[in-house]
C-alpha cells in the first residue's frame, strides 16, 4: 500500500513539475514566484530521498524483522 502510495505522490509531482515547466520560473516571475518553484524542486529531491529510503531500506529490514531473518 505505502509503495502504492509514493509511486501516486511521485505520479503527482510529475504532473505539477511538467506544468510548470520544471519548476521554471518566467521572465516576468516575482522572487515569491522563483522561491515557491525552488520550494517545490526541494520538496520533490526530498520527497524521492524519502521514498528510496522506505522502499529500499526500512521495508526490507521491517520484511526481515517480521520473518525473523534479521537479529537485533
Amino acid at each position: 500500500m505505502m509503495e502504492r502510495e509514493h509511486r501516486e505522490a511521485a505520479d503527482e509531482l510529475r504532473i505539477i513539475r511538467e506544468l510548470t515547466n520544471g519548476y521554471g520560473v518566467p521572465a516576468d516571475g516575482c522572487t515569491t514566484y522563483a522561491a515557491c518553484m525552488a520550494e517545490l524542486d526541494r520538496f520533490e529531491r526530498d520527497l524521492h530521498r524519502h521514498v528510496h529510503l522506505e522502499n529500499n531500506v526500512l521495508f526490507p529490514r521491517a520484511i526481515e524483522l517480521e520473518t525473523g531473518r534479521l537479529r537485533v
